[in-house]
């Protein structure tokens, strides 16, 4: 990827989670200057070989606004997040809390310190599904209230548009090295335990996107703000591979890739997940010039390599 940033100031929270640490290795790789937002006893076992080049702050220690004089940031990509898919009564303070009251204060922050790009990070969850494709266009229908707390405070964002150039990206599923315990890391780590893998009937498709490739599409967003002439905009972009697959299908590609069968005990139809779901993304190739880079088997290759490493260490 043809891009350089020249010591550009990123302020990136979310850095020790999945997607937020492929993000910071490739800020550090293309020049930026990075520092994080984390809680002072947040795990960072994804990050450690990047410690000693970033600037690190955490938040139950040191104040928001101060962080801004410290730092003084350009840009700030939020990915930092609350997940609960199935939540109980108990868990929608804290909730609201990471996904809403959070974030709020720090798009109030950068507009207040004259930050000129807000990169936020949203879920095909917020989707009305039903229609394939699914474009930007698509009807809003939250399927949880975790998506409705993306979508709280991507009103917020569009009300601010005014102020600073703001870009979303709706991601669609995601894999790759250093995952959370989802589908593909269960179903990795099942087969080099040789264990059973239960399942729904596994006829549901998703659209399943590379880490690699999010990341490709992150400096993209990164690359517009910064070279942009426009004073203040914002931006909603689908994050998927324009593809779907069923997870017995997924199944198949590992199990070609490994070398072996996958046990799985296919179970009932699921009656959360979408029958099938594929992005169209169609816009971010068009204002972004991004499109997916590597194949499904590349992405996986790679993921299993990883867990494989990591299993023999």
């Amino acid at each position: 990827m043809d891009l350089t940033f020249n010591n550009q100031k990123v302020i990136l929270t979310g850095a020790t989670g999945f997607l937020g640490s492929h993000i910071l290795e490739k800020l550090l790789e293309f020049g930026c200057d990075v520092a994080i937002i984390k809680r002072s006893y947040s795990d960072t076992w994804r990050i450690n070989s990047s410690l000693d080049k970033i600037t690190i702050f955490d938040t139950d220690n040191q104040d928001l606004s101060m962080i801004f004089k410290i730092f003084k940031p350009k840009f700030i990509i939020h990915l930092a997040t609350r997940y609960i898919k199935f939540e109980t009564e108990k868990d929608l303070h804290d909730m609201y809390e990471s996904n809403v009251i959070f974030p709020e204060k720090l798009i109030h922050l950068a507009i207040e310190n004259n930050v000129k790009g807000f990169i936020n990070t949203g879920s095909f969850f917020e989707y009305d599904c039903n229609k394939l494709p699914v474009s930007e266009t698509n009807r809003i229908h939250p399927i949880n209230y975790y998506a409705k707390t993306k979508l709280i405070f991507e009103k917020k964002l569009l009300s601010l548009s005014n102020k600073i150039n703001i870009q979303t990206f709706r991601i669609f599923t995601p894999y790759g090295e250093k995952d959370n315990d989802k589908l593909i890391p269960m179903l990795i780590k099942n087969s080099i335990d040789n264990k059973v893998s239960n399942l729904s009937d596994g006829r549901q498709k998703i659209d399943l996107i590379y880490a690699q490739d999010i990341v490709g599409a992150y400096l993209k967003g990164l690359k517009e703000m910064i070279t942009t002439s426009k004073q203040a905009s914002y931006e909603i972009y689908n994050l998927g591979s324009g593809k779907s697959l069923s997870i017995r299908e997924i199944v198949n590609h590992l199990e070609r890739i490994i070398g072996k069968e996958i046990k799985v005990n296919w179970g009932e139809k699921s009656n959360f997940d979408f029958p099938i779901v594929y992005a169209d993304i169609s816009k971010i190739e068009r204002e972004l010039s991004w499109s997916p880079v590597f194949t499904i088997d590349q992405g996986l290759t790679a993921t299993i390599n990883y867990y494989l490493k990591k299993n023999n260490s």
